[in-house]
This record gives structure tokens, C-alpha cells and sequence, in this order.
């Protein structure tokens, strides 16, 4: 059996994962690399295997890294099956057709901006790299490839034939997110198990339950996002972004909170709730402007059952956890722009990495302000504009023009959908020493080399960082 790492090697984007057990062929995700403009390019770069060859995509979780090229794939001859959860089927069509509408958007005005001319010297080349790449997808095919999903429940093993079994457990990173298992029978009738993390949660995250533990396998496929380092603790993080929000509204300032969609969005508003209703906040006017967070939200409420015990209580008590007095739905781009002129609101918009969206048109309008707060809730991967924020640029480029960063920059750790090393660590340690190998992806290479170091000298079992493309024969 032969397994190739397609993507997230030595990089936190793109997870894409190939095996080849000499009977059928799968992937485990297939998502787009986000970041700087070399990784977005990569998304234009050939998949190395024929997709019409793919029998399934197991899809772990919504995430764009995730499941990004999947439309691609589709067009490019995949015909099998997508298999994931019911609400992972619901928010990737949500995702990538959001994706599908901003590429047409981007691409349409660069173009339009090129043939006008009389740009900076920066935004043609900003222009030249998006106009010479055509959106990956268009809404059609998003369309094409949401007809080959099936969906699974968490924990119910499933034959696929003799040789091949497959099981999803949760992974507690959003609503729906799995860690696979996968047994794979040979001709000699000898069944090796590989799994898969996904992306793994923190234990005692609001609305989702705590990641799955599993107890054993012969090769396990581990994320390492946040594998040096410890989060800050969450209570600490709740009481500063009070604190944060309160100093805001005294100071008539601005908090601006780049957002992903999905679970960041609802973990903050479940938050907010509770601020409100213990009487720590009232009269903030917030302002959640995506629509397709607004679009995520919604799938939510229609999966209480993958809620933990916490966010259950609440709706059994009749409160939604995602409404509260103050709460505004931005609904078209023409009400975003009438915010420009509002001050002392909070303004939570996509994307999470500063990327694309409605948050650039905050940022270029406020954060010269040094009343500004400006709130990263998630990892910033190198090169997106975020990471540049967060890392204190004084001048930042956004839509071709620099801008000097002279807000308030916060980072909320505590917030992150991710488990930090010391969770990590916990969840590989529910393997014991039964793991042949043990491959550590989906992190940067410095942080990924790290982990693989600390789980090693753990376990001595054997622990690899592979590089993008390379392959391992799984005896």
C-alpha cells in the first residue's frame, strides 16, 4: 500500500493525501494552499494522479485547506464518491461556492482594473498575478461535484468491500469535522489500520464536542498546526476580548475581527451571548458582515446533535446561543459600505486570514485609526496579509496602496479551532506503542520538525515529516 502527501507537508495548507492500496485508490482531502501568491499558484499546478483513477475523497472536515480543489477535481475527471459527515457535505458546498463567486470577482476586477491602466506600480503587479490565473472553479462545477457526497455518521464502521473498512470519529475542530480509520486488507489476508487526524480540536471548546480518542493503529497521519506551543488559557482569553470590547465602546473605537465562517464566528457570538446576558456588555452594536457566515450559522442550528453538553443546555433552556440584543446581519455590500461611517462597533467579517472579503474594506478604512482594535481569533499562515498584521508590519498593502498600521493588535490564542502541543500529544499518546510510524503534516516546517522531535523522544516510535509529493510503501 503506497501513501503520497499530496499537500500540508511542511506547510499548514493544501492537505491532500493519495493512497493507493492496489485494489482501490482514495484521497484523504483535497484542499486548496492559501497564504502568499507562490502558494495560491500551486493551486493551478496539476494533481500527481489521474483523478478519473480516485475511487473515493474522504473529506475530514468544511475548511477551505481542505476540501478547496475538490470542484477541480470533479472537472478534471473524478467520478467516485466524496464521503463525510452531513454537516462537512453542507458547509463545503457553502465554502466553495463562496470561493467560486470572490475568484469571479477578483478576477473580473483585476482584469476590468488592467484594461483601464493608470494603476501603481504595485497593484499591476498584484493585476499580473491575478489576471493570468482564471478562477480554479465556477459555481457549475461546485454544483457537479455536490452530487457525488455521501454522508456517514461519527463511529459506525463501514465495508466497502472485503478488504476495506473505514470508520469517522469526531475530531472536535468544527461541526462535523472527522479523524478517519481506515482497514486495509492485503491479499494475504493481513488488515493494517491508518488514520487520519483531520484537524484536531481542543478538548473543552464551546459548541463542539472534544476530539475522538482512538486506541490503535499501525500508521497514524497527525496535524501539527500548533505542535510547539501551549494556547493561553481560555478564560484568560474570554476576559481579555471583554475587555478588548468595553475599552472600545468607551473610546467610541472600532473592533475589527477578521472571522472564519465557520465555528469561529459561532464560537465568538455563543460568547458574546454570554456577555450579554450576565449584564458584562450592553449596547455594543456588532456587526457580523459574511454572508457566509451568516449561511454557516444557519447549517449550525440545524445540528444540534453534534453540539457538546454545554451549547445543548442552552437551547434546551430556549436561548439560541447566536442571538442577542445588538446583533446585526449585514445584509448586502451596499449596507457594509455604510458602516465606514459608524464608530464605536465591533465589525466581524471574512476572511479569518485577511485575504479576500469584506474585511479588506474595514481594514483600509481603519486601520490608520489608532482608536482601531484589530482581533485575530485563528492561525495566520505566512504571507496572507493577517500574518503580516500580526507579525507588526508598519505598512501593509491592501487592494495595491500602503497603509500605516497604527491600530490596537491583538491575538486571541485561546480562540483557535486547534489543539495546541499539549493536545496533540494527548491524542497520539491514546495510540500507546502500537504505531509502526507515526507522519506529522499540516504544519509549518519549523513547527512540524519540532512536534516530530517531541513525540519521538515520547515514544521512540518512529516519526517523519515527509516532503510535498513524497511516498511511503506502508508494509
Amino acid at each position: 500500500m503506497k501513501l503520497k502527501f499530496c499537500g500540508a507537508a511542511k506547510t499548514v495548507t493544501g492537505s491532500c493525501y493519495y493512497i493507493d492500496t492496489g485494489e482501490l485508490k482514495f484521497l484523504v482531502d483535497c484542499g486548496a494552499y492559501q497564504g502568499s501568491r507562490e502558494n495560491e499558484a500551486m493551486n493551478y499546478e496539476a494533481f500527481p494522479f489521474n483523478p478519473a483513477d480516485l475511487d473515493f475523497v474522504f473529506l475530514t472536515h468544511a475548511h477551505f485547506d481542505h476540501c478547496g480543489r475538490l470542484p477541480v477535481l470533479v472537472k478534471q475527471g473524478f467520478h467516485g464518491r466524496i464521503v463525510c459527515t452531513q454537516p462537512t457535505r453542507d458547509l463545503a458546498k457553502v465554502v466553495l461556492l463562496d470561493a467560486a463567486h470572490i475568484q469571479a470577482e477578483d478576477y473580473e476586477r483585476w482584469t476590468s482594473r488592467a484594461k483601464e491602466g493608470g494603476m501603481t506600480e504595485a497593484e499591476v503587479e498584484e493585476e499580473s498575478f491575478y489576471t493570468n490565473r482564471k478562477p480554479l472553479f465556477t459555481i457549475e462545477d461546485v454544483e457537479a461535484m455536490a452530487q457525488l457526497f455521501e454522508v456517514y455518521p461519527y463511529s459506525t464502521s463501514v465495508n466497502i468491500n472485503n478488504h476495506f473498512e473505514f470508520r469517522l470519529r469526531d475530531a472536535g475542530h468544527i461541526i462535523g469535522s472527522a479523524s478517519i480509520e481506515f482497514w486495509v486488507k492485503n491479499e494475504a489476508e493481513r488488515t493494517r489500520k491508518i488514520v487520519f487526524s483531520g484537524d484536531l480540536g481542543q478538548p473543552g471548546a464551546r459548541i463542539v464536542k472534544d476530539p475522538d480518542l482512538i486506541r490503535e493503529a499501525d500508521y497514524v497521519i497527525c496535524e501539527s498546526t500548533y505542535g510547539n506551543r501551549i494556547h493561553r488559557d481560555r478564560n484568560e482569553t474570554l476576559l481579555e476580548l471583554l475587555a478588548i470590547l468595553q475599552a472600545a465602546q468607551k473610546n467610541e473605537g472600532n473592533v475589527l475581527i477578521p472571522v472564519f465562517a465557520i465555528e469561529r464566528t459561532q464560537e465568538i457570538l455563543y460568547e458574546v451571548n454570554l456577555f450579554v446576558e450576565q449584564r458584562l456588555l450592553s449596547g455594543l452594536p456588532i456587526y457580523l458582515d459574511s454572508p457566509m457566515a451568516s449561511k454557516a450559522t444557519a447549517i449550525f442550528k440545524q445540528y444540534p446533535d453534534f453540539y457538546d453538553e454545554d451549547a445543548k443546555r442552552l437551547l434546551n433552556k430556549g436561548d439560541d446561543p447566536f442571538e442577542f440584543p445588538g446583533l446585526h446581519i449585514v445584509e448586502d455590500a451596499e449596507e457594509s459600505k455604510r458602516l465606514i461611517s459608524k464608530r464605536g462597533i465591533v465589525i466581524m467579517a471574512g476572511s479569518g486570514m485577511c485575504t479576500g472579503g469584506r474585511i479588506m474594506h474595514h481594514l483600509k478604512n481603519n486601520i490608520e485609526n489608532a482608536k482601531t482594535h484589530i482581533v485575530f481569533v485563528g492561525y495566520q499562515v505566512k504571507g496572507t496579509l493577517g500574518r503580516r498584521i500580526v507579525d507588526g508590519e508598519r505598512m501593509v498593502r491592501i487592494f495595491g496602496r500602503e497603509y500605516e498600521n497604527n491600530a490596537k493588535v491583538h491575538t486571541l490564542g485561546g480562540f483557535s479551532a486547534h489543539g495546541d502541543e499539549r493536545d496533540l500529544s494527548y491524542w497520539l499518546g491514546s495510540f500507546g506503542h502500537t504505531p509502526k510510524q507515526i507522519f506529522i503534516t499540516h504544519g509549518d516546517e519549523q513547527v512540524a520538525e519540532e512536534f516530530a522531535d517531541k513525540i519521538y523522544k515520547d515514544t521512540q516510535i518512529e516519526t517523519i515529516v515527509p516532503n510535498v509529493n513524497e511516498e511511503f510503501e506502508l508494509k
